[in-house]
C-alpha cells in the first residue's frame, strides 16, 4: 500500500454529526467569522490596482479557452503573484482518479484530504462529501470566485486540484455525466453529507434543479466549438 493510500486510510472517516459547519462546534460563530474572513478576502481583491475584468476582459472567454489549464498556471499565477515560490498546486493530473461529484468543466479535484478546508476558502463552488474530501460543485462564475477557487487549491494539502478539465471532458462525456445526476442527487440528500458541509450540499441540489443545465450545455458548446457561447440565443447542445 503506498503512503498517499495510508493516510487516505487514516483520514477518510465519516464526520461525527456534532461537527456541522466544517467541524466547528458553534455553528452561528463559525458563520459570523466566515463572513468576516470572505470580507476580507473582497476588499484585498477589490484593492488592486488594475481589476482582472480590465486586463482580461469577459470572464467566461478568460475561463473557458482550450489551453486553460497551461495558461493558468505557467502565465496567470506567475503574474498574480510574481513574488510566491510555492506556485505548483495545480501539477498535477487527477483525471484518472478524480472525484465523482465534480460537476464538469476546467476545474476538478482528485482524492483530497479531510481537513474541510475548500469550503472555506471557496463556499460558492466546493463542496465536501461524507468523508470530508473536497470537490468542485460548481465552475467559478466570475473572477472574484475564480480567486477563491485558486486559494481552495492552494491550501489542499495533497494538491488535488486540476485546472485540466477542458483537456479531458467531452460532450459525450458530459452527456453520460448529466445522465448519471440521480445518484448524485441521492448522494447529496444523505444526512452525512448534508452535516459534512455548511450548506453547500444543498447549494449543490438547488444548483442541479436549476441553472446547472444551461450551464453544462454551454460548456458542451465551448467543447465542441472552442469558444464560450457568448450570445444568449445561440443553439445549444442537448444533453
Amino acid at each position: 500500500m503506498s503512503v498517499f493510500s495510508r493516510l487516505k486510510a487514516l483520514f477518510r472517516q465519516p464526520v461525527s454529526p456534532e461537527h456541522a459547519s466544517i467541524y466547528h462546534p458553534d455553528a452561528q460563530q463559525f458563520r459570523i467569522r466566515h463572513a468576516a474572513y470572505l470580507a476580507q478576502k473582497a476588499a484585498l481583491i477589490a484593492q488592486e490596482p488594475k481589476s482582472l475584468a480590465e486586463h482580461y476582459g469577459d470572464f467566461h472567454t478568460f475561463l473557458y479557452r482550450p489551453d486553460f489549464d497551461e495558461f493558468v498556471r505557467k502565465k496567470f499565477l506567475s503574474a498574480w503573484e510574481p513574488d510566491n515560490p510555492h506556485l505548483q498546486f495545480l501539477y498535477h493530473n487527477h483525471w484518472s482518479n478524480k472525484h465523482p461529484f465534480n460537476f464538469p468543466g476546467p476545474f476538478y479535484t482528485g482524492e483530497s484530504d479531510t481537513c474541510g478546508t475548500g469550503i472555506c476558502q471557496a463556499p460558492d463552488n466546493v463542496a465536501l462529501d461524507e468523508y470530508g474530501c473536497e470537490f468542485v460543485f460548481r465552475q467559478p462564475l466570475d473572477y472574484p470566485q475564480f480567486l477563491r477557487v485558486l486559494d481552495a487549491a492552494a491550501v489542499e494539502v495533497f494538491d488535488s486540484y486540476s485546472a485540466n478539465g477542458n483537456e479531458h471532458w467531452t460532450c459525450t462525456a458530459c452527456k453520460g455525466w448529466w445522465s448519471n445526476r440521480r445518484e448524485l442527487i441521492v448522494a447529496l440528500s444523505q444526512p452525512d453529507v448534508q452535516r459534512a458541509n455548511n450548506g453547500q450540499a444543498q447549494a449543490y441540489l438547488d444548483y442541479l434543479a436549476g441553472a446547472a443545465e444551461t450551464d453544462l450545455r454551454r460548456y458542451c458548446y465551448f467543447l465542441e466549438n472552442g469558444q464560450y457561447p457568448a450570445a444568449k440565443n445561440v443553439s445549444l447542445p442537448p444533453l
